[in-house]
């Protein structure tokens, strides 16, 4: 399989367990990696044979601002559902990282990884 990354991606949701965390929206960053067959596309050249990633991103956007989150695994694995549900790909990787912490602590973030595959009836 082949892969298609999109990284860093910035997106505002409302998230959090306490009172304070769901006054405002947190600053999240994600990873979204998508395993396909790209041989068509790379023979081609033709954007219908591959994923646009500019849709990935807005479905992205729009699973973030649908609802408030209390976990980041939560949003994760709506963004992975969103992914499969959308776009033709055999697996999808969702790395999410809260950027603000609720407590004192000195770490850059916290990190939660789902993998989920296609799964074929």
């Amino acid at each position: 399989m082949d892969v298609i990354r999109l990284k860093e991606v910035t997106v505002f949701p409302r998230l959090g367990t306490g009172d304070l965390e769901k006054e405002w929206v947190q600053k999240v960053t994600l990873d979204v990696e998508m395993s396909l067959d790209l041989s068509a596309a790379g023979a081609s050249d033709d954007l219908t044979r591959t994923i646009d990633y500019q849709r990935v991103y807005e479905a992205i956007r729009e699973v973030s601002e649908a609802r408030d989150y209390h976990l980041i695994e939560a949003l994760a694995r709506a963004i992975g559902e969103a992914i499969l549900d959308r776009f033709a790909v055999g697996r999808v990787l969702v790395r999410v990282r809260k950027l603000s912490l609720p407590f004192d602590a000195h770490l850059s973030c916290v990190e939660v990884e789902m993998e989920m595959p296609r799964v074929v009836p």
